[in-house]
């Protein structure tokens, strides 16, 4: 009978052993299961404030793109206005020249000769203007150039952090 109890106690003990070693292995899954899912988490927020960072500088970026184009703008216009300021006083100086040769009197040619002095001496002046707006104009391309490709590159590193954001899947939102 003493065997007996033996026996059937030490079968027992393998039971419990048994259920309890399944317990231990589904519990452990579980916990591995649960920490697989937090660090899913933890990585979605962080590409989230990454994303979201992104999303702010992507925001300035377009603003100084929007004012290098503004810049550039302003000074091909400015660019433009000394072109046709030149031709004006060009036509301008081609008319004095002529009324130079028709002018009858010393007195009328003094005033067309110095008629003539100050459209040369403007055009100079629009020639040196046009130059120095040519060079801004330069400069302002290149600025809008970078700031464009900087904003490039932030849309880039944008569409990158969202491709990296997880798809919840169908069955874990149902759990």
């Amino acid at each position: 009978m003493m065997n007996r109890v033996v026996s059937v106690a030490f079968f027992w003990v393998l039971v419990v052993g048994a259920c309890a070693a399944q317990t231990r292995d589904s519990d452990s899954q579980t916990l591995h299961q649960i920490l697989v899912e937090l660090r899913a988490i933890h990585e979605d927020m962080r590409v989230s404030e990454t994303t979201q960072l992104l999303v702010a500088e992507l925001e300035m970026q377009q603003g100084v793109v929007s004012h290098a184009v503004q810049d550039a703008d302003n000074a091909r216009t400015k660019l433009n206005e000394i072109h046709l300021d030149q031709k004006q006083v060009a036509a301008e100086l081609d008319r004095a020249e002529d009324q130079r040769e028709k002018a009858s009197n010393p007195e009328e040619r003094n005033a067309v000769a110095q008629d003539i002095e100050r459209h040369k001496s403007n055009l100079a002046g629009m020639k040196t203007a046009e130059r120095d707006w040519t060079a801004t104009l330069l400069d302002m391309q290149q600025r809008l150039q970078n700031a464009q490709d900087k904003l490039a590159s932030i849309e880039s590193e944008l569409n990158s952090a969202i491709a990296r954001l997880t798809p919840v899947p169908k069955d874990a939102a149902q759990r």
